[in-house]
């Protein structure tokens, strides 16, 4: 179906639940989804992180019911009163409420739009930036174990050089998708995204979510494992949860934009994750993760069997089958609480390495891994200041594989780190609240090597590593050494918490230099400015 009957068919959708609104009782207006939002979720999230809270954060978005609470009692807090917010229809919906809520004992449904309505400037060009989106979300229960989410957005954008620069060579919007370009230099973009689960939670031991979107693996704000950097994809998420012991599984299907099967469709290909979650004490948690890569050229193979045990070890599994029949990587994610405002938090990923070689210290090409240090603050010095650090670094040619459809990637973009591999990086993140005023402030600095078109120094995931320019005298950052500054800045008020929606106002300034200057290596400095509405109910990550 063309994109015009889609956008049609849920503008019908959207005006008939609008007549629908004015009907029934309105009992209490609950949350039923926790989106992928960092500044959501770093509304709430000091409380939990106290020693004595022994919720499991490793994996998200949150099932429904660990944090929905919170957020419904942080939106309260952030309730505005007087005649108009608080009597007024257009004043309590506006600022305070969903736009269409219903509750009983034996239903819940809220509908509310979204928009990210922005405009700006950069120095690089002459024409005035923007970003044009619009569309809505419904989340709702039937009974007390059935939940359901949808969302849907249309887009259009003219965006900053290094932006526009980085979808023209990639064919994809950062974690969103192709575009269809237009204008009169055919470089603003069209495109649109859906998302949506429905969730069964038969007990306090299981639930079960299938659906379509994102997921992510990790305490901090970049994962090594599995993040949200990605396009959305269909997946299966079981999670089971007792005593001190939280066991999830998530059964995806990816695509390889690159190359289409024989019926016409992108290649697919299918990544099965494990992870193992473990409150050794009240403050410390240790998780460990495995996943698998599998698929074909043709796209044909399926889901293979081998791979849908859900307790089985993956590593000698592959070694049964054969060493291209996947590709099996190992990590690990810890989280300490120094005090009940402070906790400390790392991951490392292991792709492959012979212990021979990792003694020898020569360099070695397989010798693939990479880790994450960090910590978090919240309430630092001042009530409602958060500062986050953390420090990320990984070997040349990791999530790479010798057969391409089995590289950790999906849609154009790595399943874990927007840089790939072959780099390291360090970011710090500054977030205070004040009631309904927020400011925030971003730096990152990385260096990175990077390939060229006929070398191969192990930074590009989707190459094949068969194809590598050395044998041993691999290091992080070879290849065409490159650095990048990056900083945000930005200061916001919300004006409905309900869609974490805010008026914003920023500046980024982002400075890319590199050793040679060849292709898309060019030395560059942007400076952008913005002003625009924003739902802020999902990261989209331009920090690279």
């Amino acid at each position: 179906m063309k994109l015009q009957n889609h956008i049609r068919t849920y503008r019908i959708e959207l005006a008939t639940l609008f007549i629908l609104a004015y009907g029934g009782t309105i009992l209490k207006a609950q949350s039923f989804y926790t989106p992928l939002s960092n500044s959501l979720l770093n509304s709430i999230e000091d409380s939990l992180h106290l020693i004595d809270n022994e919720t499991f954060t490793t994996v998200k978005p949150f099932s429904v019911g660990i944090i929905n609470s919170h957020i419904d009692n942080f939106n309260e807090k952030l309730r505005l009163e007087g005649n108009f917010a608080s009597n007024k229809w257009l004043g309590r919906k506006l600022l305070n409420e969903d736009l269409i809520q219903k509750h009983t004992d034996d239903f819940g449904f809220r509908l509310n739009p979204l928009v990210h309505m922005t405009v700006g400037k950069d120095n690089q060009s002459d024409k005035t930036t923007y970003l044009n989106t619009r569309g809505f979300q419904a989340d709702g229960r039937i009974g007390k174990k059935f939940f359901f989410y949808s969302e849907f957005l249309e887009n259009q954008a003219y965006y900053p050089k290094y932006q526009r620069d980085w979808i023209l060579e990639n064919k994809v919007v950062p974690g969103q998708g192709i575009p269809k370009q237009f204008g009169k230099n055919n470089d603003a973009f069209d495109f649109a995204s859906v998302k949506g689960h429905i969730e069964y939670q038969p007990s306090k031991f299981f639930n079960f979510r299938y659906g379509y979107g994102q997921n992510f693996i990790g305490d901090g704000y970049r994962s090594l494992l599995l993040s949200d950097n990605s396009f959305n994809y269909p997946y299966l998420r079981i999670t089971t949860s007792f005593w001190k012991l939280q066991y999830t599984n998530i059964f995806t299907q990816m695509q390889d934009i690159r190359y289409t099967s024989p019926n016409g469709a992108y290649t697919r290909k299918y990544v099965t994750s494990h992870l193992l979650s473990i409150n050794v004490s009240k403050r410390l948690n240790v998780s460990i993760f495995e996943t698998v890569v599998y698929g074909d050229s043709t796209g044909t193979r399926g889901y293979d069997i081998n791979y849908l045990n859900p307790v089985i070890f993956y590593r000698p599994l592959e070694n049964a089958l054969g060493s291209v029949a996947g590709n099996v990587l190992l990590g690990l994610n810890v989280k300490y609480k120094l005090t009940n405002k402070v906790h400390v938090y790392g991951q490392f990923i292991l792709d492959e390495f012979l212990f021979k070689e990792l003694k020898a210290g020569n360099g070695w090409w397989a010798n693939k891994f990479g880790y994450q240090l960090g910590f978090k603050s919240f309430n630092t010095f001042i009530p409602n200041l958060t500062i986050q650090s953390e420090y990320n670094w990984m070997r040349p040619f990791t999530y790479s594989h010798q057969d391409i459809f089995q590289n950790y990637a999906h849609y154009n973009q790595p399943l874990a780190h927007p840089l790939g591999s072959n780099f390291k990086e360090s970011i710090t993140w500054l977030r205070y609240r004040h009631k309904r005023i927020i400011g925030e402030l971003e730096i990152m600095y990385a260096k990175q090597g990077r390939d060229t078109t006929n070398t191969n120094w192990g930074t590009n995931v989707y190459k094949n590593y068969n194809t590598r320019t050395q044998e041993y005298g691999n290091k992080v950052g070879q290849g065409v050494g490159t650095s990048t500054f990056y900083t945000d800045a930005k200061i916001a008020y919300i004006v409905n918490p309900k869609t974490n929606l805010r008026l914003e106002a920023g500046i980024t300034l982002r400075r890319f230099r590199t050793d040679v200057e060849k292709g898309a290596l060019k030395n560059e400095t942007t400076k952008y400015v913005y002003f625009g509405l924003h739902s802020d109910i999902a990261n989209r990550y331009f920090d690279f």
